[in-house]
């Protein structure tokens, strides 16, 4: 008998069960394969974005991915899923990728994940611009986490309230294109941690509405600092204390060192509504860079060194953020299916620093400075919050990798955008999708444009899948930006994916 990759996976994840216990195993091999033409500086930002990294930014490249996705599950609720995808393509960063590849072992409302693998924020993934502490933007990096990655009800609640979260640690793997990007300073071996705690009220067996509140905490840290001019090499903080500080990154106002990394994260608020048969959601993300956007905390410092403190609460910044509102139709609406309408807005970033000389009774100058200017997306030694050039947030603020010359920061973060995701079904075998955004940049505030920009990116999207069991697909979409400055350029193109699923077991 010839031994096959079919015959493996499954006897991988069957020596982990117990003996004489009947498990559920699943198997499902998928081929993808897309290819993007245009012209113009680079390809169109839809046809780039929130695609977990596959695509590149050239105006013409393909790529194609194998994945074999299974799992085995027990009634117990033991379980266990893997996951394996090789690609390759032209035009890419990288002629030959491993795009995922992990382990995820699960018992009842706990979890584990080790390895690469795409996962996306709460938002939906294909019709939102993404979450801003979190996308699906970006390749998938390698990471453990641990937690409870589904809602679980609290007992004794009556099932009307649920929680969930986990703890992460990882590293990036784009220490090539890093160096490539970084100018004469950048950073190697930049490792990743991620939290998250969400909690969520409300009973739909008893009462339509849902509120969930929640917070994610990510932290680029650790890492060796390279200046190609100096000649030197500074290290960073990887060690356990490195770890602890990142998990628990709590210090004073101006206290914070080097061991603490990039600290970034993002508050959430989320209604869901059920009528009848149809769902409504409205949802609301604030992003923080440190403190002051944090918890609405500014400080005051004068010369010698006293401060002080003001709360600001919701009269600062927290108008800085995503505004999302979906709507979900029931199955028996064909042409309209979902849409998803939202608002983001970022210029505020706690306001600028500012400086101001006041003279007192005694004719003394004395110098005040107020806390400011957030850099969302943008660190002083970690140079940018992306992965692979790609914002591993909300990439609507114009990710690195679209940038004429090799540097690694974000051009602008001072941003207001509207947007318009919509899908449906024109017949039982053919789909439709529309992405429309429109954004207004600033630039940053060290760093304004000398001028508005304004980016208009469109896509329409028509997929079509062969009837029976057979798992074809095929997606035509063209998209273009226009009216976009220098920040991303005008930008025209066509894009067609195939796709084919194979039920192994």
């Amino acid at each position: 008998m010839r031994i096959t990759f079919r015959h493996i996976l499954p006897c991988l994840t069957l020596a982990l069960l117990p003996v004489g216990v009947k498990a559920q195993t699943d198997l499902v091999f998928k081929l993808e394969t897309a290819g993007i033409a245009g012209g113009g500086s680079h390809a169109p930002f839809w046809h780039t974005s929130n695609r977990q990294g596959l695509p590149s930014t050239n105006s013409n490249n393909a790529y194609a991915h194998f994945a074999a996705i299974g799992g085995v599950h027990r009634p117990s609720g033991f379980g266990v899923d893997y996951g394996l995808d090789l690609g390759g393509g032209a035009g890419l960063e990288s002629n030959l990728f491993v795009h995922q590849l992990y382990t995820d072992i699960n018992y009842r409302w706990l979890g584990m994940s080790v390895g690469m693998k795409e996962r996306w924020s709460d938002k939906n993934p294909y019709l939102s611009t993404g979450a801003l502490t979190w996308s699906g933007n970006s390749k998938p990096l390698p990471e453990v986490r641990a937690g409870i990655p589904d809602f679980v009800s609290i007992p004794y609640t009556g099932n009307w309230v649920a929680l969930k979260g986990h703890i992460g640690y990882g590293r990036m793997t784009d220490d090539e294109w890093r160096r490539e990007h970084g100018g004469s300073q950048y950073m190697n071996g930049v490792l990743f941690h991620s939290k998250s705690a969400f909690l969520r009220i409300g009973n739909p067996e008893r009462f339509p509405l849902q509120v969930t509140v929640g917070l994610e905490m990510n932290d680029l840290f650790g890492g060796i600092r390279y200046n190609v001019a100096a000649g030197t090499e500074t290290p960073y903080p990887s060690n356990a204390a490195a770890f602890w500080t990142a998990l628990f990154p709590f210090h004073e106002v101006e206290q914070q060192g080097n061991e603490d990394g990039d600290n970034l994260g993002s508050w959430h608020l989320n209604f869901d509504y059920d009528l009848d048969d149809w769902h409504i959601g409205a949802y609301y993300e604030h992003f923080y860079e440190d403190h002051s956007a944090w918890l609405g905390i500014e400080y005051k410092n004068d010369m010698e060194g006293n401060k002080d403190f003001i709360f600001f609460g919701f009269r600062r910044n927290w108008f800085d953020g995503l505004f999302s509102v979906e709507v979900n139709a029931p199955d028996n609406i064909r042409f309209f299916r979902n849409a998803v309408i939202e608002f983001m807005n970022t210029r505020g970033l706690c306001g600028p620093i500012c400086h101001s000389a006041a003279c007192n009774t005694d004719g003394m100058y004395v110098i005040e400075e107020v806390d400011g200017r957030d850099g969302m997306y943008n660190h002083g030694i970690y140079s940018s919050y992306t992965h692979h050039g790609y914002a591993i947030g909300n990439p609507v603020l114009i990710s690195p990798a679209y940038n004429a010359g090799n540097y690694n920061v974000f051009r602008s973060n001072r941003v207001q955008m509207f947007h318009l995701g919509v899908d449906g079904g024109i017949t039982d075998n053919v789909d439709y999708r529309v992405l429309a955004t429109t954004t207004r940049h600033w630039g940053c505030y060290g760093a304004p444009l000398s001028d508005i920009e304004r980016v208009t990116s469109i896509m329409l999207e028509c997929s079509y899948r062969l009837p029976g069991e057979g798992g074809w697909k095929f997606s035509l979409s063209g998209a273009m930006d226009f009216d976009s400055g220098d920040l991303i350029g005008n930008n025209k193109g066509v894009m067609l994916t195939i796709s084919k699923l194979w039920k192994v077991l």
